[in-house]
Formats: C-alpha cells, sequence, structure tokens
C-alpha cells in the first residue's frame, strides 16, 4: 500500500447494544479500522503487512500521527466480508492488556485516544508496509465513547 490516505469516511456509532465505535470506512463502506467496546476493549484494522498462513498468527501493528506512535500486538485473520477485498484483518482485545487495573486501564485508553484524536493523519504499518488515515474529524466522539465505557 501507498502512503495515499485511504479514501472513505470516519464514524462514530453505537450499536444496539449500546457499545460505541469508532471506525473508518472505505468508499464501499467496508471496516479499515475500528476500535470499540462491549464485554472488552476490541480493535480491528485493515493488516498492511503479509497475509497470514494461518488464522490466528501473533502480528503487530504501529499506529503513528506524526508526534507519537504506539505499537499494539494482535492476531491476524483471513479479512472477514466487512472487510476490502484480499485484505487482512489485525485484531486486538483489550488493547493488548487483558488484566490491567482499572486506573492503569485508563491511562492508556487515554494515550490511544490521545493518538486517534491528535487532528493529524495516521499511519499503520507493520513489516515495513503501511497506509495513511485521514484525521479523525468528528465532533465529540471522544467524551461520547468515554461516557459508555
Amino acid at each position: 500500500m501507498s502512503k495515499d490516505i485511504w479514501k472513505g469516511a470516519w464514524k462514530f456509532e453505537i450499536d444496539r447494544q449500546d457499545r460505541p465505535y469508532l471506525g473508518y470506512y472505505d468508499t464501499r463502506g467496508k471496516t479499515v479500522f475500528r476500535i470499540g467496546c462491549g464485554a472488552h476493549f476490541e480493535m480491528d484494522a485493515v493488516y498492511p503487512g503479509e497475509a497470514p498462513k494461518q488464522d490466528h498468527t501473533k502480528a503487530s501493528i504501529t499506529i503513528a500521527n506524526g508526534k507519537t506512535q504506539m505499537d499494539f500486538a494482535g492476531f491476524t485473520y483471513a479479512g472477514p466480508e466487512s472487510f476490502p477485498p484480499n485484505t487482512t484483518m489485525f485484531n486486538q482485545p483489550d488493547l493488548g492488556y487483558p488484566g490491567l487495573a482499572e486506573d492503569k486501564w485508563r491511562a492508556l485508553e487515554n494515550r490511544v485516544f490521545d493518538l486517534l484524536d491528535s487532528g493529524q493523519p495516521l499511519t499503520i504499518s507493520a513489516e515495513g508496509k503501511s497506509y495513511v488515515l485521514p484525521p479523525v474529524a468528528l465532533p465529540r466522539w471522544r467524551p461520547r465513547f468515554q461516557k459508555i465505557c
């Protein structure tokens, strides 16, 4: 993939179970990136690296905004129907820290949201390959998300 910005749009949604999701969807409505919470925190993204030989292969991605970056360890899977064709899905539950105490969890969640809410384009990279999403330009998504979770 290139450094061109992936065409699409950011959306903040609350599903039927009152779970909030911040997502980036391509022009056909396919999921490129999504973070949400329900039973636990969940992050899904198109994996920019090589397709895994089998599902549930350990992998990591880096999300950078030009000022800061964070690494996320998770797993890759064949891209589901909800993803763009011929892509691999990266999934990470609980921001990689399922047993974190609440105060430490909030600090980590705030770091992730600061990264996403920086007003800068987001570069998602793995294995030397990357793609760029435009800045999140949605009013009040963060307080609405954090009010629920």
